[in-house]
């Protein structure tokens, strides 16, 4: 069980994951706002240039106000709660943060109990 960080408001889920470079095994360990709204997990820009990714691509993308953006897109590899998630296809925007979207969290039962300000994150 996780604790909502009380910090954000509203209050946000947020877990700490490690990203690992797929071919030299670095391993940098951020932070992750949980959003079930997000279709692709997105790596802060600090994260690329720790783990020294190179892009393998570019897609175009769309956020809440519908602009269409070209982005570039990275591989790395997650590991969350334990769980290794092997050269996934991620892209990049200035936030601090990870966000984790649905891509990954489909492989998971995640629970949010906002009323009491916890969530679970398990594999079945």
């Amino acid at each position: 069980m996780h604790e909502y960080d009380l910090q954000i408001d509203p209050p946000a889920a947020y877990l700490s994951l490690q990203l690992i470079h797929p071919e030299n095994g670095r391993i940098v360990t951020f932070r992750a706002k949980i959003d079930t709204g997000a279709s692709m997990s997105v790596l802060p820009r600090t994260a690329v240039v720790d783990l020294g990714l190179t892009p393998s691509g570019d897609i175009f993308v769309s956020g809440f106000d519908r602009q269409v953006t070209q982005l570039p897109l990275y591989t790395v590899t997650f590991q969350i709660e334990g769980y290794i998630f092997p050269s996934r296809e991620v892209t990049v925007s200035p936030r601090q943060d990870v966000l984790l979207g649905r891509d990954l969290l489909n492989h998971f039962i995640l629970t949010l109990d906002g009323k009491n300000r916890t969530f679970n994150l398990i594999d079945p």
